[in-house]
């Protein structure tokens, strides 16, 4: 409850920080104080990524940002990322952004990206197809016949929803696993395979999407990870590059 308490208290500091950005005189250095002691992202060992809040006075050239680092905001040039469609999510005032830092460049950035507007659940559909007989050939095309009955069509082929949920805390979960998919009997259409990813960061501008299982212990322990790139990303759209194909996204409202 107490450490609850001190988070919240941090959050407010911050807040109060950003919006008095344009404030020189020395008053924001307690909420800098704070911030050292509550980080605002998680951050994994090897990752360059600058975290922070964006601030006022950002714009669509520059975003000024109160990082964990410095107890003034940083004002960070925006405008080359933009120009190169590598800004994803407009960040406003308040909302926790990433920004990878271009090469060579001091205070320009490369890839930015709104953590806050990335977070939520993302879902796309999918239909079954035919299940493949036991010895076919796998590029073997199953069709159904001509007179085949819309009725029973209608029965198999239905879409089913898939995606994930992005949460605060670097955990996912995952949209459309069946709970009961491991004793399901086999039918005459299969759905494609879900991944289980349960745990996602941000890493040097890509994302890490990792699958994990339990060891005897009870702890969570990553098996694999995937790095997908961010191709746009809209308000309620997303695009994602994995790296055998691309996958569209619409945000699913609660």
């Amino acid at each position: 409850m107490k450490r609850t308490f001190f988070v919240l208290f941090s959050l407010v500091l911050l807040f109060a920080a950003c919006g008095h950005s344009g404030n020189n005189n020395g008053d924001n250095q307690t909420s800098g104080d704070s911030l050292n002691h509550e980080p605002i992202a998680k951050q994994l060992e090897g990752d360059s990524t600058i975290y922070g809040l964006a601030c006022e006075g950002s714009n669509d050239s520059i975003i000024v940002i109160l990082t964990s680092v410095n107890s003034d905001p940083d004002t960070i040039d925006v405008l080359e990322a933009r120009i190169n469609r590598r800004v994803f999510g407009r960040p406003e005032i308040g909302d926790q952004v990433a920004i990878l830092m271009s090469a060579g460049k001091k205070s320009v950035a490369d890839i930015v990206i709104n953590i806050d507007r990335l977070k939520g659940e993302w879902c796309y559909q999918v239909m079954p197809r035919l299940r493949r007989r036991v010895g076919a050939a796998a590029d073997s095309a199953v069709q159904l016949p001509p007179d085949f009955p819309d009725s029973l069509r209608r029965k198999w082929f239905t879409p089913r929803e898939y995606g994930f949920e992005l949460r605060r805390d670097n955990t996912m979960r995952p949209i459309g696993v069946q709970p009961n998919e491991a004793e399901r009997q086999p039918g005459p259409v299969e759905y494609p395979v879900l991944k289980r990813y349960r745990q996602w960061h941000v890493y040097n501008g890509h994302l890490l999407f990792s699958e994990t299982q339990r060891d005897t212990l009870g702890h969570q322990q990553i098996i694999s990870t995937d790095t997908v790139d961010i191709v746009f990303m809209r308000r309620d759209t997303l695009q994602l590059r994995f790296a055998d194909h691309e996958q569209g996204y619409y945000r699913r409202s609660n």
